[in-house]
């Protein structure tokens, strides 16, 4: 499956957390470029509370879902208030060897006396071919609460557990676990093994399929949120995301260093560390100008399961100066976080970094300069948020897309900018003035605001006078 390439076309959302509908199509997709392995950049802009981490959020799930993860106990409360099911949808291009596809997965989660439950999962198929009108297949169409097979097409069930009946079983044992644990039917262990292993009678030539998302899942998709920043923001943890490749062997995650004291790690750990760093000082002494980070060595340590490790601490190098890399700045450690995984993104087709508030603490100029060089020589997909407009100066109009104040349409592109038109300038025209197909910004009172500051300082000093 080496020559395989997935790549995110399009994501639906619906009665997720504030979206009541949001539909976000990748610039190759709305290009009508589906098995393009150039760089595919989109940035999610708006106002504070309008759905741009929903997106990411999402993501993470579908993440989650395809590599056989259980989702998290507060998944619930990603469910619209007032909702009781809400869904995702992903459309994915899937170039492998001999034949190209596009393949649409859905989950439903309903809330339940439990919390949630996965309600529904889909997986279909559309072939493309040149000159041939495409036909959408349905591979597995799953609801928990259907009483008459576990899955449909019944055909495909049938077909699927016929004189077997530890195939039956298995199924059983995948929906069992699906409702219990809240992981996926198809990609849960017990899923994913029946139907990766089934014969081509029963799923025709995509069977491969399966594995080749949840690979997509398990080691090319990286998605970092808020609470991958959070350590960093105070100061106590570096997370470093990577992704490392010997021959077939990669090897992905994130690697947790302490930057607030000396860090004990493991003989494994202290070994990737200085593979990762190595490779991303390459970069990062052009991204900041003759700054390399270092791994200092304080020698051996006995840890606490009898083995020996390192302890050691990461500086930033400049010259013949090194300091603690704590003493950086947060954009500059942020930066450090997640380059390792933004440089194999860079490279490969099929590799894609979903990240939440790109540029905060990055400096805005640094932060164009970034997205201009990816954007222009880059393989991979970049999805991210920012609140910086500078992305807006640098990317074109099908990278960037905008919520808006309508849950029922939350993303939009601009529309009617021409060639000559600065989109950073048109876009802040659109909060003040319109003009665009939905409002894009929910107009605040100056005056309003001003008169609630005073109105709520004097009720504080009658608190404290009491």
């Amino acid at each position: 499956m080496k020559h395989n390439i997935v790549r995110i076309n399009k994501i639906v959302l619906s009665n997720f957390k504030n979206v009541k509908k949001g539909i976000v199509e990748m610039p190759a997709y709305s290009g009508k470029e589906l098995f393009s392995e150039k760089a595919d950049v989109l940035g999610l802009y708006g106002q504070n509370g309008s759905g741009k981490t929903s997106v990411v959020e999402a993501l993470r799930f579908v993440k989650m879902l395809l590599s056989g993860e259980e989702l998290p106990a507060d998944t619930k409360e990603y469910i619209a208030q007032g909702e009781e099911e809400c869904e995702i949808d992903v459309s994915f291009s899937v170039a492998e060897e001999v034949q190209k596809e596009t393949v649409n997965y859905s989950v439903a989660l309903k809330k339940d006396a439990d919390g949630f439950v996965i309600s529904h999962e889909r997986m279909t198929v559309v072939p493309r071919k040149e000159n041939i009108r495409a036909v959408e297949s349905t591979l597995i169409d799953y609801q928990y609460d259907n009483e008459d097979v576990t899955f449909a097409p019944e055909y495909r069930y049938k077909k699927l557990v016929a004189n077997d009946k530890k195939v039956r079983v298995a199924l059983n044992v995948a929906q069992a676990i699906s409702i219990k644990s809240h992981q996926s039917f198809i990609f849960g262990e017990e899923g994913y093994r029946v139907f990766s292993q089934s014969k081509e009678d029963v799923m025709g030539k995509y069977s491969g399929l399966f594995a080749i998302l949840q690979k997509y899942a398990l080691v090319n998709l990286f998605v970092i949120n808020n609470e991958h920043s959070g350590p960093i923001s105070m100061n106590l943890v570096l997370p470093v995301a990577f992704y490392l490749r010997d021959g077939e062997h990669i090897t992905t995650g994130d690697l947790l260093i302490r930057i607030d004291e000396p860090s004990v790690v493991t003989q494994r750990q202290f070994r990737l560390a200085l593979t990762i760093i190595d490779g991303m000082n390459i970069v990062l002494k052009n991204v900041i100008p003759g700054m390399e980070v270092e791994v200092h060595n304080f020698g051996e340590q006995l840890l606490d399961n009898g083995d020996t490790g390192y302890k050691i601490e990461l500086l930033s190098k400049r010259g013949d100066i090194s300091i603690p890399l704590k003493y950086e700045s947060e954009g500059i450690v942020k930066i450090v976080s997640f380059l390792n995984v933004l440089i194999c993104v860079y490279n490969n087709p099929s590799m894609c970094l979903v990240i939440d508030e790109l540029d905060s603490g990055v400096f805005e100029y640094l932060l164009g300069e970034l997205l201009a060089v990816f954007s222009d020589g880059g393989k991979g997909q970049l999805i991210f948020t920012s609140h910086n407009l500078r992305a807006l100066e640098m990317l074109g109009k099908k990278s960037i897309l905008f919520s808006t104040t309508n849950p029922c349409n939350r993303y939009i592109r601009l529309q009617n900018v021409q060639t000559n038109n600065n989109l950073r300038d048109l876009y802040l025209r659109s909060l003040t003035l319109g003009g665009q197909k939905e409002e894009m910004y929910e107009e605040t009172d100056s005056v309003a605001i001003g008169r609630a500051f005073r109105r709520a300082g004097k009720a504080v000093e009658a608190h404290v006078e009491s």
